[in-house]
This record gives structure tokens, C-alpha cells and sequence, in this order.
């Protein structure tokens, strides 16, 4: 599950990273919105990263129906 933007637990990372910059006293409110841009986008490939793994574990089964593998 690796894409060009790392692993789902990188990516994970770098949410949790942004988050303990945002409660830094000294940051600015200009600075705090761009991290929280950045954490919205971070979270948003999180969400597709997790899209993808769940549509790879959804197969057909034998009599043609859906089921979670």
C-alpha cells in the first residue's frame, strides 16, 4: 500500500507531526492555517489510501457476489 506519497502510517505520521506543531504557543495564525491546510490534505490521501485497500479486500465470489475478503 505504498503510493507517491509514502505508507498509510507515514502519511499517519506526518498528521501527527503537523498536530504537535499546531499546539506549539509560539506558532502564528497564518502558520497554524497553513498546517491545518496541510493535515486536511494529508488526512484526504489517508482516506484514499484506505479507499483502495478496502476495494482491493471487496472480490466476486464464485456465484458472482460481492463479499469482503
Amino acid at each position: 500500500m505504498s503510493s507517491q506519497n509514502g505508507t498509510l502510517e507515514e502519511t499517519l505520521g506526518q498528521v501527527e507531526e503537523i498536530i504537535r506543531q499546531m499546539e506549539e504557543s509560539e506558532v502564528s495564525l497564518e502558520t497554524s492555517f497553513q498546517l491545518y491546510q496541510q493535515g486536511v490534505e494529508k488526512l484526504k490521501t489517508c482516506n484514499m489510501m484506505l479507499d483502495e485497500v478496502e476495494k482491493k479486500m471487496l472480490v466476486l465470489n464464485q456465484n458472482g457476489e460481492l463479499s469482503e475478503f
